[in-house]
């Protein structure tokens, strides 16, 4: 008898938006360029001995199933975001996760990052099918789908080695399996975001979707940087059985975004004590000060399009992402007799935007 051996090249990941947390949905929206799966069931076992009986274990009971995961993938578009910061109404006032969005022409603005919501009823879930699809005989898929998913962690990295790159850590309610064909899903044909198509600022100026800044407040020679956003999402158990149709007696019941945190850093090489003084806590300052002057940090990155103007044209595809009210916590610039000075920097941040602009009229569709 031959043997099956399964690959990567077979295997696909795919997500659709629940409209309520844990509930069924249809798969039917790429992630992006995926890169790396990796997730994790665990039946918490209860390993129990007994007075009286033997030295081996009496009994094995499972306990909470458990389900979590993380994958890696190139950014092609901005939908999948929305699962780590939540989407606003398309308005600077806006704190619900729901439109309409704000329409730009053939293009449309969608505005991610409120700080008032979404709160846990409507923070948003998602469900997540992983295929392992061997073709022709359908009884060697693996088709794995995990309801009840939010982002416990998200990071995005840029540098000029890679494409602008995504990993997502995720926890999950259940896990349903089959060996059913693998769900059919359009792919995105964009090329995904690239280093060059990045601008990196810092500025002491409100900045939101469509202001123009100052070249002044460019950051040059950045290598490469990191941002990353924690939900801090607290998992929680009850006892006795279900309170939803969703639910079941060892799954997960409930899945709270708590307070949402952010930590940054930048890569450059050295070419002035600008960024020096900043750290220290003003421009000019030659020793720490009692107070640490606030950046706001935008990472701009333009397929097509010009960011600056308003209203924008049908063709803009375009992404901002704005760090506000940061402090560099930490400084490191070294030296090497045959090496460039490297000079990277910690960041602190206390809140952030996301802007994007592209065709896509609704991400939670």
């Amino acid at each position: 008898m031959g043997t099956i051996t399964s690959s990567g090249y077979r295997q696909s990941l795919y997500f659709a938006n629940e409209t309520a947390y844990g509930s069924s949905a249809t798969v039917d929206q790429p992630i992006g360029l995926v890169q790396s799966v990796n997730p994790t069931e665990s039946n918490n076992l209860f390993k129990i001995r007994t007075m009286g009986g033997t030295r081996d274990f009496s009994n094995i009971v499972p306990g909470k199933f458990e389900v979590s995961g993380s994958f890696d993938y190139f950014l092609q578009n901005a939908s999948f975001l929305r699962m780590a910061i939540g989407e606003d109404s398309g308005s600077t006032a806006g704190t619900a996760d729901s439109g309409p969005r704000v329409h730009t022409g053939a293009s449309y603005l969608h505005v991610m990052g409120s700080a008032a919501a979404p709160q846990e009823s409507s923070f948003p879930s998602f469900t997540l099918e992983f295929a392992d699809d061997e073709g022709g005989d359908l009884s060697n898929n693996l088709i794995r789908t995990y309801n009840g998913c939010r982002v416990n962690n998200l990071s995005i990295s840029g540098s000029v080695d890679e494409p602008l790159s995504v990993s997502a850590d995720w926890i999950g309610q259940s896990v349903t399996i089959s060996t059913s064909a693998a769900t059919s899903v359009t792919d995105s044909t964009e090329d995904p975001y690239v280093f060059y198509q990045g601008v990196i600022y810092a500025s002491t100026g409100t900045i939101t979707a469509y202001d123009t800044i100052e070249s002044a407040s460019r950051l040059c020679y950045v290598n490469n940087f990191d941002l990353g956003i924690n939900n801090n999402l607290e998992p929680n158990w009850y006892v006795g059985g279900t309170c939803s149709s969703h639910q079941t007696k060892r799954g997960l019941k409930s899945l709270v975004p708590k307070g949402r945190e952010y930590d940054a850093s930048l890569g450059l090489h050295f070419a002035d004590k600008t960024q020096y003084e900043r750290f220290l806590g003003a421009a000019g300052a030659t020793t720490p000060q009692d107070t640490i002057t606030s950046y706001n940090i935008v990472l701009d990155f333009v397929r097509t399009g010009t960011i600056g103007s308003d209203p924008k044209l049908a063709t803009d595809d375009w992404m901002r992402i704005v760090l506000e009210d940061c402090k560099f916590d930490s400084m490191n610039i070294g030296g090497s007799p045959e090496d460039l000075v490297s000079e990277d920097i910690g960041v602190f941040v206390q809140s952030a935007k996301v802007y994007v602009v592209d065709a896509d009229s609704l991400y939670s569709s």
